[in-house]
């Protein structure tokens, strides 16, 4: 091989250990089956995240997926560029590593089975299993952010009906339970049957 092509390998995650290869400048990666590199992951989106292959390197967007994309960490909301050995992490299980491999060696599985393979000469031993040149990092358990606490807050004219609709009840409450007594003192004993001084 002439030139090295970029590698995408599957550290954790429903499909471990699987590589995939960057032959094209753009390609997405989700749940659907449709994208160039399909992960049965239901915390992953269907259209979940693309690389992008320039003339001044391989770049990562996410495609506005429901639970992200974090890059060494992360979360990115813009296109970043790769370095060799970096870690992607989609959804909570599944992380990647992108690597630019010193040796040509055959992925474990290809993201393009459309394409013509160069037969491998009969003189050459087995290939082993592609190995990375780096141990894998264990995933660092992302917290969700918190969610603020709404507060309720009560408009001051709904205190004040309130506060004025008790003040016509406890009226109503002494008008109709209030002695007779209290009604001739209050008239000044103008009311017919009062007694008068």
């Amino acid at each position: 091989m002439s030139e090295q092509k970029p590698l995408i390998v599957m550290r954790s995650g429903p499909i471990p250990g699987s590589s995939f290869y960057l032959e094209k400048t753009e390609v997405t990666l989700g749940r659907d089956l449709a994208n160039d590199i399909p992960v049965p992951d239901q915390e992953i989106s269907r259209r979940h995240a693309r690389f992008l292959t320039r003339t001044d390197g391989v770049f990562i967007e996410d495609l506005g997926s429901t639970n992200g994309t974090f890059l060494n960490g992360v979360r990115i909301s813009s296109p970043q560029r790769l370095n060799n050995g970096d870690l992607i992490t989609m959804a909570e299980s599944t992380v990647m590593s992108f690597e630019w491999p010193d040796q040509a060696k055959t992925p474990t599985y290809s993201a393009y089975p459309q394409a013509e393979s160069v037969p491998e000469p009969a003189s050459q031993a087995p290939q082993q299993a592609y190995q990375p040149s780096q141990k894998p990092v264990p995933q660092k358990a992302i917290a969700p952010e918190p969610i603020p606490e709404l507060k309720q807050t009560t408009p001051w004219y709904s205190n004040f009906f309130i506060l004025l609709l008790i003040a016509i009840i406890i009226i109503m409450v002494i008008v109709i339970f209030m002695p007779t007594s209290w009604w001739c003192f209050f008239s000044a004993n103008r009311i017919p049957g009062c007694p008068v001084n």
